[in-house]
């Protein structure tokens, strides 16, 4: 097995320390996105459950409309 000097050494442990910098700030980066997308589901939920609500306010004034008419 081939033996490494302690200037290959030193540059290994650099490359392993940055590398698990990176991995730290992708992890960062990722809860965000995680954070973001969970406010972005909830956001849709609200549309949906607002767009679902005035559907049957439109169509509760449309019957109400109609009956006004028979009337």
């Amino acid at each position: 097995m081939k033996r490494i000097t302690d200037i290959q050494q030193v540059k290994l442990r650099r490359r392993i320390h940055d590398a698990m910098q990176d991995v730290d700030l992708l992890k960062n980066q990722l809860a965000e996105i995680r954070e973001c997308c969970a406010e972005l589901e909830q956001t849709m939920r609200d549309i949906r459950l607002n767009g679902e609500q005035a559907k049957s306010r439109a169509i509760a004034d449309a019957k109400r409309k109609q009956i006004k008419r028979v009337v």
